[in-house]
């Protein structure tokens, strides 16, 4: 399942990154961009979005305003330079509030908290800390955190390699990043999650995981060199 998005904001540069941002991110499918709170409006009712990117401060009206005209908004992520419209914000039940310059690691959480909280049967479901249930095969399978090796996402599903076996569901991987525990697996490339606990060797290059070995893709590698301790 795919989030069909519209990036709104006044500052060609800005939208420029969101774009690189989505284009990025496994789930997320950009349908326009608009530099207008105006022009939002004239896309929201001629097309299908679920997912906005909105500029707070634009010309003649704001964000915020937009949000407010809206009786049936679409999920809500702010984007902007200033703190000073936080307690606003989140009065209109915005999903997330970012600060400019926006950096793709806090990007991809806010979109996480998009499939975690608006799509939350789409995929997975949590049952505990030590499991989860996966949809594979026409059927819920509960597989244990630390069973899972390493997720990869293919062409029309995405595969949980474990320790026995693997798993296959259509669901993406932007959403099982989101379930999945951070302080145990780590998104270290636009198509692999891997588990902390399975990684037998690292270089700057990539990791091994039983007996693949998985790049570090560019847009993730600073951040997964961070989390795994590589100098």
């Amino acid at each position: 399942m795919s989030a069909r998005c519209l990036i709104v904001d006044d500052e060609p540069l800005a939208r420029k990154l969101l774009a690189s941002h989505v284009a990025k991110t496994e789930g997320l499918t950009l349908v326009g961009e608009c530099g207008s709170a105006m022009e939002a409006l004239k896309a929201l009712q001629q097309k299908k979005i679920d997912l906005l990117f909105l500029d707070i401060q634009m010309p003649e009206f704001t964000g915020l305003q937009l949000i407010r005209t809206l009786t049936h908004p679409p999920a809500v992520i702010l984007t902007t330079a200033h703190r000073d419209f936080a307690a606003d914000a989140f009065d209109l039940n915005v999903l997330d509030y970012l600060l400019k310059p926006i950096s793709f690691d806090r990007f991809l959480k806010a979109v996480n908290r998009y499939f975690n909280q608006v799509q939350p049967s789409a995929s997975v479901t949590p049952s505990g800390e030590d499991s989860f249930f996966l949809r594979s095969d026409r059927k819920l399978v509960k597989v244990p955190f630390d069973q899972v090796m390493f997720v990869e996402s293919l062409d029309d599903e995405v595969a949980v390699h474990m320790t026995e076996g693997t798993l296959f569901t259509r669901e993406n991987i932007t959403h099982l990043a989101g379930l999945l525990p951070e302080d145990r697996f780590v998104r270290i490339h636009r198509a692999f999650i891997v588990s902390k606990k399975h990684i037998s060797s690292l270089t700057k290059e990539g990791v091994e995981v039983g007996k693949r070995f998985i790049p570090f893709g560019r847009a993730f590698r600073q951040a997964a060199w961070k989390l795994l301790g590589v100098s």
